[in-house]
């Protein structure tokens, strides 16, 4: 597998273009007016610090990926996009241009990437990447079936785009023509601990990469977050992602894993690396796991025993003691009113009162005045890691860090 098709987001991505946007609306489609031109070119030369990817930077990119297609897939009108393409990039040799104009429906829709994929015999989505910068370009790839490396670069300062763009944990995250190359040649370079793991590849220049996404009270319950740590993503069961969730072997893991008592390897390489990085400022720590409910199979329970049973401590450093951990499965419980909230299709308020009335801390003594660790396979709402973190902050825990093996990603 290897991509043959970079599409490049052009707002905020290749340009920064932020004070444009009056001249990209849709009452702007179709107006090649000389006014409308010679504005838009006045207010790009208002700065100079428009180029987020120079054109030697490209150049050099198209250079080290002789067999790869370039193209653009902007919202903005047509005209917009070719008078800045040939203002900033003027030697560069664009495959495809898609506009607003081109397609039906644009951006998060995939229709862009169909259409040029299409144009170039490409039919499957591992061999196209969309580098954009938000979330709309994500939610446009995974619709698409196809990475998406999102260039943080322009993220100054951060908006809500940006964390929603964070919340869909996207393939890549990098900032600038640097750090795109090595993504394009080896493109699990940057994707989350437990599916680097999975992919099995070993790659020059890899760091570690687990994402902490803050997960919210609902306003009816509380204020505030939580910030839960995953090592990878889920792509749920839904129609307009399907072909995404066709190629992700994480995905299909944890589907076949539901009923397990056995688990991969990998998945218990990724929480030891976590455990380790985790307990280094906590020398008294206590790892748990979410509960099963009445009725269900104690699957993260039979995890939890599997990881303990061939956890190693990292080396002493520097001649220090290292943490002391230890592995209890029943610290929480849930009381027998408990239902499973994906088999009864709860939404997130139901899910939050069905966790919340029913969760509880059995043994309290265990995790006073000590950090607790529990792990969730799959986090959705976040409803039953927040609880289970104010639940044992009530206990008496110093300090709680939620883990998941997986977020899971909509199609939105």
């Amino acid at each position: 597998m290897s991509i043959q098709l970079c599409l490049f987001d052009l707002d905020n991505t290749l340009l920064r273009t932020s004070d444009l946007e009056g001249f990209r609306g849709r009452e702007n489609v179709s107006n090649t007016s000389r006014e409308y031109t010679r504005g838009l070119l006045r207010e790009y030369d208002r700065r100079d610090d428009r180029l987020l990817y120079t054109p030697e930077q490209l150049a050099d990119l198209q250079v080290g990926f002789p067999d790869m297609r370039w193209g653009v897939f902007t919202r903005a009108p047509r005209h917009y996009a070719t008078t800045l393409l040939e203002e900033a990039y003027p030697d560069v040799e664009w495959d495809i241009v898609v506009a607003y104009e081109d397609v039906r429906n644009t951006k998060p829709h995939p229709d862009g990437i169909y259409l040029a994929a299409k144009k170039f015999g490409i039919d499957s989505g591992d061999q196209i990447v969309l580098v954009g910068d938000e979330k709309s370009d994500v939610v446009c790839a995974y619709r698409a079936g196809c990475w998406v490396f999102v260039d943080r670069t322009s993220w100054r300062p951060m908006e809500k785009e940006h964390w929603r763009a964070l919340e869909r944990v996207p393939d890549a995250l990098f900032e600038g023509a640097d750090e795109l190359g090595p993504l394009l040649a080896s493109p699990y370079l940057g994707v989350p601990d437990l599916e680097y793991l999975i992919a099995g590849e070993r790659l020059e220049g890899r760091k570690r990469r687990i994402d902490k996404i803050n997960h919210f009270w609902p306003w009816s319950i509380s204020r505030g977050h939580v910030s839960i740590h995953v090592l990878g993503r889920l792509f749920s069961d839904y129609e307009d992602i399907r072909y995404r969730r066709g190629w992700h072997a994480l995905t299909d893991q944890i589907i076949a894993h539901k009923d397990a008592v056995r688990f991969p390897d990998t998945w218990i390489e990724a929480i030891q690396r976590f455990v380790h990085l985790d307990t280094v400022a906590n020398p008294d720590t206590v790892v748990t796991v979410v509960p099963f409910k009445p009725g269900r199979t104690p699957r993260l329970e039979r995890l939890l025993d599997q990881f303990s049973a061939v956890y190693q401590p990292p080396p002493l450093f520097m001649g220090r003691r290292g943490p002391t951990v230890s592995f209890r499965t029943d610290v929480l419980a849930f009381r027998p009113g408990a239902v499973s909230s994906h088999g009864n299709h709860l939404n997130a308020d139901q899910r939050f009162a069905n966790v919340g009335e029913n969760l509880y801390v059995t043994r309290p003594q265990d995790v006073q005045g000590k950090h607790v660790i529990v792990i969730d396979d799959v986090v959705t709402t976040g409803a039953t890691l927040l609880w289970s973190h104010r639940y044992l902050r009530e206990a008496g825990a110093r300090s709680v860090s939620c883990l998941s093996l997986a977020q899971a990603i909509g199609a939105s």
